[in-house]
């Protein structure tokens, strides 16, 4: 298959995947949310949003490319919030719980659920251990491109319930746009990579763990959230 074919048929599986339309996503978007409903989801998530920025570091080094960097420099740039710390996405993140409630010291609290933390290890351990293929498929197609999907249903959720303005909900919405092009960034990098049969089974495998973990941790969020 042409890597491009590949990717779009590797990104189509994603979407219809149980993980990016868990019912979680589902009920969030449609059933009537408390205010602790929404800072019990928040404050788990939160544990995910503050570490993403370690897969991209583990993986870089290891990628053969000489430009991977330079190709990576606008998530980066976007993740630690385009030279200022008060706009990196763990802060738009901490402004969002505030906004719905929570303390500073709320996040520092959390007792992460077993879903949350195999979530966390479970993508730290492939980046740091997985060959670059694995890895790229876990944070591209598997985070990059999966985000925009599952971020949709949560800004539905939210803007119904809570009445939040677009600059509360910024991360949401940020990441809706910018994950979109973000992806296109891995997606240049992985078409170089494919055009075998086993690269493209190699890459489609690590999209699928992390895919599977992701599914994983909507249960979690489901089973606290909803029970």
């Amino acid at each position: 298959m042409e890597p491009q074919a590949f990717i779009q048929a590797l990104e189509q599986e994603i979407i219809q995947s149980e993980a990016v339309q868990h019912p979680f996503l589902l009920r969030f978007a449609s059933d009537t949310l408390t205010p602790l409903q929404v800072q019990t989801f928040g404050l788990q998530h939160y544990q995910l949003v503050k570490v993403f920025i370690n897969y991209m570091t583990n993986t870089l080094p290891r990628i053969p490319d000489k430009d991977a960097a330079d190709l990576f420099r606008t998530v980066f740039d976007d993740e630690f919030g385009q030279h200022t710390i008060f706009r990196s996405h763990p802060a738009l993140y901490r402004n969002f719980l505030k906004t719905v409630g929570l303390q500073e010291e709320a996040w520092g609290r959390v007792t992460l659920l077993p879903e949350t933390s195999a979530f966390i290890q479970g993508h730290l351990q492939l980046t740091r251990e997985s060959d670059f293929l694995y890895a790229l498929g876990a944070i591209g197609p598997g985070h990059e491109f999966s985000i925009p999907t599952m971020f949709t249903y949560i800004v539905t959720g939210l803007k119904k319930n809570l009445s939040l303005s677009d600059e509360q909900i910024e991360y949401f919405t940020l990441h809706i746009e910018q994950d979109v092009g973000h992806a296109k960034v891995f997606n240049e990098l992985i078409c170089r990579h494919v055009q075998t049969e086993q690269g493209q089974a190699r890459l489609r495998e690590g999209a699928l763990h992390s895919i599977a973990l992701r599914k994983r941790f909507w249960d979690g969020i489901n089973r606290v959230v909803f029970s």
